[in-house]
């Protein structure tokens, strides 16, 4: 079995990537709902989270508050480094005992920090969904309903990370997603 990454940039397409990933018969995993099933479910990662950030970043119905910790992740590198420090284990953990309950030739991780993260080491390969900035502003424009200065806002504070990637997907208007899956996926099955 070969172990895929997946990522993207904000508003480049990977939730469209990996559902196509996924009707073609691969699974995938979604680091980001896992991070949130871990940060809720398991007790030493609440535990350190609480002990990190306080408690009051966890709510009354015992669920981490994602906006509270973002909002303070977002521009205080420390904390966001103490976040990560917990989580990333944890999930990257939660993805070894996924993977091995699979028994298709390929498994899919989708993240978009995996590089950020320093997690492409753990992948056989990484494929990139990449878009242009304008049709990537326009898709978080209409998908988050934020203005324009918010997107760009949050574009600045994301590299690309195509040129480390074995594959990239190309993912504007007219641009073959399908066709550009199928041939990558050829490729890793031959591996």
């Amino acid at each position: 079995m070969l172990k895929i990454g997946l990522t993207g940039g904000i508003g480049s397409g990977k939730t469209t990537v990996s559902g196509i990933i996924q009707e073609l018969g691969y699974p995938v995993y979604h680091s980001d709902a896992a991070a949130a099933r871990i940060a809720n479910e398991e007790a030493a990662v609440r535990e350190a989270l609480v002990e990190a950030f306080g408690a009051e970043y966890y709510n009354a119905d015992g669920t981490l508050d994602r906006p509270r910790l973002a909002s303070l992740i977002f521009n205080n590198a420390e904390a966001l480094a103490r976040a990560n420090a917990i989580i990333h284990p944890a999930v990257t953990g939660d993805f070894q005992r996924w993977s091995l309950s699979r028994d298709e030739p390929l498994v899919f991780f989708e993240s978009a920090i995996l590089f950020e993260a320093g997690l492409a080491g753990l992948f056989d390969a990484v494929i990139t969904v990449v878009a242009d900035e304008e049709t990537r502003v326009e898709r978080v424009m209409l998908r988050d309903r934020v203005p324009r200065e918010k997107v760009m806002e949050r574009l600045k504070h994301q590299t690309s990370n195509a040129a480390q990637s074995r594959f990239i997907v190309y993912n504007n208007r007219g641009d073959m997603l399908v066709e550009q899956l199928l041939q990558i996926i050829q490729i890793l099955e031959q591996w």
